[in-house]
């Protein structure tokens, strides 16, 4: 009598394509993580763009960059001098309410305030009038590393 044969696969093949497996989805995972990052970083220029050019048009208009309304002076919570930031308080959702831009939405210039992607302690839009609101700076950290500032003299 013959002995029937075996099918099946040894355990040593099972553990080879598992690996193969693991190793193909790291990668994937991996490059799907870095696009995420280059996407929200894009956004975060993008939306850099469109706040200056907002300021940009509100400063022809009024002869001055837009000051928020009452000056900030508390750094502990993302404000520096008169300037202001995008952060996750008070709630998390919107700008600070000490940093008002919202001229720029009733003069026409924007239709809503952009806020940054993570909107984190880590990731926010901050905006500085400067010199008697005659400069700014705003910037945006990017995750790739660095920060994108518009400076306008």
């Amino acid at each position: 009598m013959n002995k029937p044969a075996k099918k099946g696969f040894t355990l040593i093949e099972l553990l080879v394509v598992i690996s193969i497996i693991s190793l193909l989805a790291t990668l994937a995972v991996t490059a799907l993580n870095n696009a995420r990052v280059k996407s929200r970083d894009a956004r975060r220029k993008a939306d850099i763009k469109q706040i200056s050019t907002a300021l940009d048009l509100n400063y022809d208009k009024h002869g001055a960059y837009t000051q928020p309304e009452q000056c900030c002076t508390d750094t502990s919570v993302g404000c520096g001098g008169c300037g202001c930031a995008v952060t996750n308080y008070p709630n998390g959702t919107d700008w600070d309410t000490n940093c008002d831009l919202r001229d720029l939405i009733t003069d026409g210039f924007m239709g809503k305030l952009p806020k940054d992607p993570l909107n984190n302690s880590s990731y926010f839009y901050s905006y500085e009038p400067e010199n008697q609101n005659q400069t700014l700076s705003l910037c945006a950290r990017l995750e790739a590393g660095g920060t994108f500032c518009i400076n306008r003299p």
